[in-house]
């Protein structure tokens, strides 16, 4: 009798133990330190690739963000893996405004994307962009294209020149109707 209570009171708190070591194992604490500043200027410079875009008179805001990983490559440079979807919002391109700021435009008929950016980071700097999107509008047809945009960003090196690169960093999706390639001024 006393050796079963013992027996279920002690398989008890191993369960527990054993469920709440996996609930904060699976939890979604992150691995690495994503409310960098940098996470987020990572973000604000794939939505700016987004809005510089022919998709429109209007600009694009993020409706969701979330970072899927982070891919160390040497010494301080790194890769952000991000996925988010955007909305096109009130504020007209010429508007001047930040996105952020802007109210989304809603109705059924409100294109939207579900963008993917690879981010590569060297000294906490952005050096690379490439911003992948998969472009919808809501309604009752389904239309849509995909935009990918490889955007090699100017950073100065140790020399005071200035290095471009250009890796590729994403797979391909399924189908690609057309790409656009950005120029960096």
């Amino acid at each position: 009798g006393k050796r079963l209570e013992d027996f279920g009171r002690h398989t008890m708190m191993i369960s527990i133990f054993v469920l709440t070591l996996s609930v904060f194992s699976c939890s979604g604490f992150p691995a690495y330190d994503y409310d960098l500043p940098v996470t987020e200027e990572a973000l604000n410079a794939s939505i700016a690739r987004i809005n510089t875009q022919p998709w429109g008179r209007h600009l694009y805001g993020v409706v969701r963000s979330r970072v899927m990983g982070v891919d160390m490559w040497d010494g301080d440079t790194y890769g952000l893996d991000l996925r988010f979807s955007v909305r096109e919002t009130v504020c007209t391109k010429d508007s001047g405004r930040d996105p952020s700021t802007c109210d989304f435009k809603t109705g059924p008929f409100v294109p939207t994307a579900s963008c993917r950016s690879v981010v590569e980071v060297s000294g906490e700097l952005i050096a690379n962009i490439t911003v992948r999107c998969h472009r919808s509008t809501f309604s009752s047809e389904s239309m849509s294209s995909e935009e990918m945009m490889h955007v090699p960003v100017m950073t100065p090196d140790k020399r005071g020149g200035a290095r471009r690169e250009g890796k590729p960093v994403l797979p391909p999706w399924n189908t690609l109707t057309y790409v656009f390639p950005l120029e960096t001024s």
